[in-house]
């Protein structure tokens, strides 16, 4: 059992925001991977407490997945910039970006195309239950995620019997680009955003939002702002009546946020989907009126 320091740090805020698809919440705890080990995580105060019986876990890996090595307070300052993204800190303030295993990361985003959260997490799970090996603690039964080299020589017939649909050659041209050295991550860990995001557009499948989702979650490139439906719904505030490009959103984003311009995106996202959330949780109150509609 570990105990790791998490000042200015809430993990549910952080796992439930969109950017990783494996954590389940059980029993007052959060049940997932962290470096290939199988862990219960759970939060009191300013301190995590990270159970496993995987010996080669440590404190560190604990610290780097939840980027608790960052320093919160002067990133948020430096991203504070006006009213909208001020209300979105104050709200959630203490959520951070974990930093994932790129291809597992790719793959996730990939499936997000087209796609809700609780359908991309049955598709990552089916392909974890296929093709991973299995991984079980304290009634959690989960799989490790399936290698490039693996994905690489699955018949796209069998991707597709699993439910990924179009996504199934997208997803096997580029595990066989990965398995081949072709995208290759820790060099582009290395390499600037620009040149890190126009090599993961290379890949079949990737857009520019899977792109920047890849190159901030994946490689840490936290300049990336990835841009959905929730996003451009938030950047009306700025823009007001005009629908501006996804360019020009990513023109304003970089020099209104600056280099930290990623971390502001996903306060954004994360609190325009929990503000959605609570307004259709009122609406079905006793006498809050009419039921909002899912998306």
């Amino acid at each position: 059992m570990l105990h790791v320091p998490a000042t200015d740090f809430q993990l549910a805020d952080t796992l439930t925001s969109g950017q990783t698809f494996r954590w389940r919440f059980k029993d007052g705890a959060f049940y997932g991977l962290i470096c290939g080990c199988a862990v219960r995580v759970r939060q009191a105060d300013s301190t995590l407490t990270v159970e496993t019986v995987d010996s080669r876990l440590t404190e560190q890996d604990v610290i780097r997945y939840f980027s608790l090595d960052v320093d919160l307070a002067p990133l948020l300052a430096s991203i504070d910039n006006d009213a909208q993204v001020h209300e979105a800190i104050t709200r959630h303030r203490g959520l951070r970006i974990v930093r994932q295993d790129p291809w597992e990361c790719l793959v996730c985003f990939i499936c997000s195309s087209f796609n809700n959260i609780v359908r991309i997490q049955g598709m990552i799970e089916r392909l974890c239950q296929e093709f991973g090996s299995p991984l079980s603690f304290n009634g959690f039964r989960g799989c490790s995620f399936p290698s490039a080299e693996t994905m690489a020589h699955v018949p796209e017939r069998r991707l597709r019997e699993l439910g990924l649909g179009f996504r199934a050659p997208y997803l096997k041209r580029t595990a066989r680009l990965v398995a081949e050295g072709k995208l290759p991550f820790e060099a582009l860990r290395r390499t600037d955003y620009v040149v890190t995001k126009q090599a993961l557009l290379r890949c079949d499948g990737v857009g520019d939002k899977v792109a920047d989702c890849v190159a901030l979650f994946g490689l840490q490139k936290y300049e990336a702002f990835p841009v959905d439906v929730w996003i451009e719904r938030a950047m009306r505030y700025y823009f007001r009546t005009r629908r501006p490009t996804r360019a020009r959103v990513h023109d304003f984003a970089r020099r209104h946020f600056g280099r930290y311009a990623g971390w502001a995106q996903q306060y954004l996202y994360h609190d325009a989907r929990t503000l959605r959330r609570a307004v259709r949780i009122d609406a079905n109150l006793p006498g809050q009126g009419v039921r909002g509609r899912s998306s």
